[in-house]
């Protein structure tokens, strides 16, 4: 966001949270967290589960400046607690193979997870922030360049319903 008010960039996705002030945006899509655990963790037989029944477990991350990151670490903090990482990687693939691995657990969206993911369980997490929604940002939709314009059309008509 911060590019896209500074003129760096033309468009940003953002999570609808962020503070869009001063930019136009669209809804885009979302994403539902959920935790990830390998095949006979204790919580694999679980349902769904709640942040705090994570906290227990190293977990793998994304790098601590991350949305999710953040997000998790300030309800940690609310909770009186932290979290305690194993490992920290850069992406959702690299942090699924950690768990199958068996070294940590991890909470990713649902929607990076492969239908055939053998080796995980993956259990929603039941938490109001667990279901996130992301928007299309930008400085002024007349000013954008026909570039701009024509990713901003095909991101929007691709947008979930």
């Amino acid at each position: 966001m911060r590019g896209v008010r500074e003129g760096l960039a033309s468009l940003g996705v953002c999570w609808d949270a962020a503070d869009v002030t001063g930019l136009q945006s669209r809804p885009y899509r979302g994403d539902h967290l959920c935790v990830v655990v390998p095949e006979g963790h204790p919580l694999a037989g679980r349902r769904s589960l709640r942040f705090a029944d994570t906290l227990d477990y190293e977990q793998v991350s994304l790098p601590v400046n991350s949305a999710v990151q953040v997000m998790l670490q300030r309800r940690a903090a609310e909770l009186g607690r932290t979290l305690v990482h194993r490992v920290v990687v850069t992406n959702f693939e690299a942090a699924l193979r950690v768990v199958r691995a068996g070294l940590a657990i991890s909470m990713v969206p649902r929607e990076v997870v492969p239908p055939q993911a053998d080796g995980l369980r993956l259990m929603p997490l039941d938490e109001p922030r667990a279901e996130r929604r992301f928007v299309l940002c930008y400085r002024d939709a007349p000013t954008l360049s026909p570039a701009a314009r024509t990713l901003l059309d095909h991101l929007a008509s691709h947008a979930a319903p």
